[in-house]
């Protein structure tokens, strides 16, 4: 009889009947599950790994990858609040650099595949793509490119003229980031434009052609307004000053009901029904 097996036997037996076997799992080692589910003891951070609860996972991120942003900026001037260049892509050692809680941190791994304008999640700094900034708006958010009010690159008839905001317990509050406004091409007469999608709708801005796909108004049509966009998709605020109204929005007289006409086509082809 082999009295060392027997021994080794016995001493697993023991701790078994003692306790149980807890692994030691490192931080951030292994993704979510469906619905961001984790292990008991862990939480699913924003980057879609389990961390142990109680640790701040924007500290966990791994410096051990292989690729990461440039070190050195690359183009000009957008406000670096925290530890690297979310318009530039540079300064982190390994991953991306993303806008978390109005600072700018590096995330491991690659930013999201959403892009410009696109409905996301503010709750997810991975979201959009690398150098977009998910906006909290109308109860949602959209992609927004990171810009420099300073110095804007923000291209065609768009202007760094918005502000990043971040979301907080009493609703949302400003960064020190810069945003380019967006520019939408949709159909102000529409009550839902397929390329400006509810809780949003279009609006023409009142020079030329252009448009904007604004947060929806909820103000009546024939109700008093301030803006263009106080009111319904479909409708925008026009008339005399001290007395506009939500008006239906139009291109021709056809678009409008019986005895109204499609007028005010004086800066562009939009007008209103009246």
């Amino acid at each position: 009889m082999d009295l060392h097996r027997i021994s080794a036997a016995l001493f697993v037996a023991s701790a078994l009947a003692t306790g149980c076997y807890t692994p030691n799992i490192t931080g951030g080692a292994f993704s979510c599950g469906d619905g961001g589910a984790c292990p008991s003891g862990f939480r699913c951070a924003a980057n879609g790994r389990c961390y142990s609860s109680g640790v701040d996972a924007q500290f966990e991120h791994s410096v051990t990858c292989d690729s990461g942003t440039s070190t050195t900026s690359v183009c000009s001037g957008i406000p670096i609040s925290g530890e690297c260049n979310p318009g530039c892509q540079s300064g982190c050692a390994c991953g991306w650099c993303a806008v978390v809680d109005g600072a700018s941190q590096c995330l491991e791994g690659a930013g999201g595949t959403k892009d410009v304008g696109v409905i996301c999640d503010p709750s997810r700094p991975s979201d959009c793509k690398a150098g977009l900034y998910c906006q909290p708006e109308c109860g949602t958010g959209r992609c927004y490119k990171l810009c420099d009010p300073s110095n804007d690159t923000c291209g065609g008839q768009s202007a760094c003229d918005q502000k990043a905001r971040k979301v907080t317990d009493g609703g949302t509050a400003a960064t020190p980031f810069g945003l380019c406004r967006l520019v939408a091409s949709c159909d102000p007469t529409a009550t839902n434009s397929a390329t400006c999608p509810a809780p949003f709708g279009c609006y023409p801005t009142g020079v030329g052609a252009q448009t904007e796909c604004d947060c929806a108004g909820n103000i009546q049509p024939g109700q008093s307004c301030l803006f263009l966009s106080d009111c319904q998709a479909g409708y925008s605020c026009n008339g005399p000053a001290g007395g506009t109204t939500c008006l239906q929005t139009c291109t021709t007289t056809g678009q409008c009901a019986a005895g109204s006409t499609c007028t005010n086509h004086t800066t562009g082809p939009f007008g209103y029904c009246m």
